[in-house]
C-alpha cells in the first residue's frame, strides 16, 4: 500500500487530507503530540503517531517508506510559548532532515499567501511571513523535491474562519477593521485535499514547485460576508446584522496589546494584506475547475 506521512494531522486541513488520502487508498501516518490529537487522526482514518519525549529517531521511523511528507505543523501566531523560530523554522528543518534520512523523495509544505512580497508589502513583512520565507528557503536548499502551497483562507466543514462570523451574525452585529475593502480569495478545503494528493502523485521534476493556494473568485471582505450571509440564510441561519467598522489603527493597537477579536498582530496582517493570485496553475494541477465560492461557503455552513 502507498504510504504518506502528515505532520499536524489533527488540524483543520490535516484531518481533511487524512480522510481524503485514506479513501484514495493511501496508508496515512498522522504525526501529532497529544492523545486527543491522535484520536482525531484515528477518526479520520489514519494511524496516529504520537511524538513523546525527545526520541531523535521517531520521525525517521515514521517517514520510512513514505512517498511524501505533507508538513502542516506550523503556527500562525506566537502563543503559549511557541515561537516562529522554534516551530515554523526549527521544526521544519527537523522534518526535512528526517525525511532525507528516511529516503522520502518529496515534501509538501504549506506556507502563506504573500510570502513572495516580503519587503514589498508592509503587511507581508512581519515575523510570521519571515518565518515562512525562511522555511521555504530551507526546503528549496534541502535537496528534496519540494512542493509549496501558499494558502489564502481555506473554508469548509469545521474551519476556524466561517464559524466565528456566523456567531456574530446570530448576535446581529458583525465588526470588521476598516471599510472591508481588502480583497480575499478563499478556497474550498475539498479542493485543497485533492490538490495535495495531486502534488504527491505528480511525476518527479514537474513544474511549477510553488502554488498560490487561492480560490476561483476575488472578493472584498465586505462582499464575502454578504455572500456568506446569503448562504447562511438559505441554510436556515439568522443572518440579519448591522456592521460596525473599527478603524484599522485601533484594531492594530488592540492586536498588539493582546488580541483584536482573537487575532494577534500578525494574524490581523493576514486578514488585511489584500493578497490575491491567479488560480490557473491550481486548475492545471487539479485537472478540473475549482469549487465556486458560494459552494465552498455552503459546505462550511452547518445545517441550522
Amino acid at each position: 500500500m502507498k504510504r504518506l506521512a502528515i505532520t499536524g494531522a489533527n488540524g483543520f486541513v490535516g484531518r481533511h487530507v487524512v480522510r481524503h488520502a485514506t479513501v484514495a487508498g493511501w496508508e496515512v501516518a498522522g504525526v501529532v503530540r497529544s492523545e486527543a490529537a491522535a484520536q482525531v487522526v484515528a477518526e479520520a482514518g489514519g494511524y496516529p503517531v504520537q511524538l513523546v519525549g525527545r526520541d531523535p529517531e521517531a520521525l525517521v521511523r515514521t517517514f520510512d517508506g513514505c512517498a511524501a511528507v505533507v508538513h502542516l505543523a506550523q503556527i500562525g501566531a506566537e502563543r503559549g510559548g511557541q515561537t516562529y523560530e522554534g516551530v515554523n523554522v526549527g521544526y521544519t528543518e527537523r522534518v526535512l532532515d528526517d525525511a532525507r534520512h528516511a529516503g522520502v523523495p518529496r515534501v509538501i509544505y504549506f506556507s502563506g499567501l504573500g510570502v513572495a512580497r516580503f519587503g514589498m508589502s508592509r503587511r507581508c513583512s512581519n515575523p510570521y511571513f519571515l518565518s515562512k520565507l525562511a522555511a521555504e528557503t530551507i526546503l528549496f536548499r534541502s535537496g528534496l523535491e519540494g512542493v509549496v502551497f501558499r494558502p489564502s483562507y481555506i473554508v469548509g466543514p469545521g474551519d476556524g474562519f466561517v464559524a466565528p462570523i456566523l456567531t456574530a451574525m446570530r448576535q446581529r452585529e458583525v465588526e470588521w477593521p476598516g471599510d472591508g475593502s481588502y480583497r480575499m480569495q478563499p478556497i474550498a478545503v475539498s479542493d485543497v485535499m485533492a490538490l495535495v494528493l495531486a502534488a504527491v502523485e505528480r511525476p518527479a521534476g514537474a513544474f511549477p514547485g510553488v502554488f498560490d493556494l487561492v480560490g476561483p473568485e476575488v472578493v472584498t471582505y465586505a462582499a464575502l460576508l454578504e455572500r456568506l450571509a446569503g448562504v447562511a440564510r438559505a441554510a436556515g441561519h439568522p443572518a440579519e446584522f448591522r456592521v460596525r467598522e473599527v478603524p484599522q489603527a485601533e484594531a492594530e493597537r488592540l492586536a498588539r496589546a493582546g488580541g483584536y477579536r482573537g487575532m494577534l498582530a500578525d494574524e490581523l496582517d493576514c486578514l488585511l494584506c489584500d493578497e490575491v493570485a491567479d488560480p490557473a496553475p491550481l486548475v492545471a494541477l487539479r485537472g478540473c475547475p475549482l469549487l465556486p465560492l458560494d459552494e465552498a461557503l455552503a459546505a462550511a455552513v452547518p445545517a441550522a
